[in-house]
C-alpha cells in the first residue's frame, strides 16, 4: 500500500476479524485495531463518519507543499 494511513470499516465474526472492503495487504502488514462500543457504533454512523473525515484528510494530506515527504 502507497498510504501511510488508511481506516477501513471491519467486524469481528466472532473468530477473526474481516474486512468490510477489499484491501490488498501484504504479508506482516502492520496494522492498527480499532474497538467501537457497540452501543454507539452504528454502521451507518461508522461509515458516514469515515465518509465526512476523508475528504478533510485528502485536502490536508495531499498537498504540494507536504510532497518532499513522499520521498520518505
Amino acid at each position: 500500500m502507497d498510504r501511510l494511513l488508511t481506516t477501513i470499516p471491519a467486524h469481528y465474526d466472532g473468530t477473526t476479524i474481516q474486512l468490510d472492503v477489499p484491501v490488498a495487504l501484504e504479508p506482516n502488514a502492520r496494522l492498527l485495531v480499532t474497538i467501537l462500543d457497540p452501543a454507539e457504533a452504528a454502521p451507518d454512523l461508522v461509515y458516514a463518519i469515515m465518509s465526512a473525515s476523508s475528504a478533510s484528510l485528502a485536502r490536508i494530506w495531499d498537498n504540494d507543499e507536504d510532497a518532499v515527504y513522499d520521498t520518505y
